[in-house]
């Protein structure tokens, strides 16, 4: 499949990864993707760290846009990767949502597709996403690693 995915849109540059841009079945089979890799590392009765970095088409995405955003060259810490991944699963779920109830979100762009204060601009209009992220231990009570730092910056923006 990730040949697939290569041909029918990563050929087509980093744009085509936006979640706006992906056709109907492409947006299908990254929101199951991006509904897996949050299963598999958030779960509702028990707040864990990361250990499955994910699917690889949503790491193609995510390395495109990576790419985009500082050159061909890209090293990223697996810590880096889980946040960055995270967000983007996160962005693929708000486009589906989207375009099945407008929600007001703002179509995100390759400079601010991996950026958290895109989640925190949708937060301050959709106050109900943050208790969506709490249930899911996507937001937890830890004192270390990048899960601090997504919750500080959504709780107290």
């Amino acid at each position: 499949m990730l040949s697939q995915f290569n041909n029918e849109v990563l050929s087509y540059g980093p744009t085509a990864v936006l979640p706006q841009n992906l056709n109907r079945v492409w947006i299908t089979r990254l929101q199951k993707a991006a509904d897996e890799f949050l299963d598999s590392n958030f779960d509702l009765n028990e707040c864990k760290d990361p250990r499955d970095i994910g699917d690889p088409i949503l790491m193609a995405c995510v390395y495109e846009i990576l790419a985009y955003q500082g050159g061909e060259h890209v090293e990223v810490t697996p810590d880096a990767m889980a946040e960055k991944l995270t967000i983007y699963a996160l962005a693929i779920i708000m486009e589906s949502v989207h375009r099945e109830e407008d929600i007001g979100l703002e179509m995100p762009d390759l400079d601010n597709i991996l950026s958290m204060e895109r989640i925190i601009a949708f937060k301050k209009t959709n106050p109900e996403f943050i208790n969506f992220l709490k249930e899911a231990c996507i937001l937890k009570n830890s004192d270390k690693g990048w899960f601090r730092n997504i919750k500080e910056k959504l709780l107290t923006n």
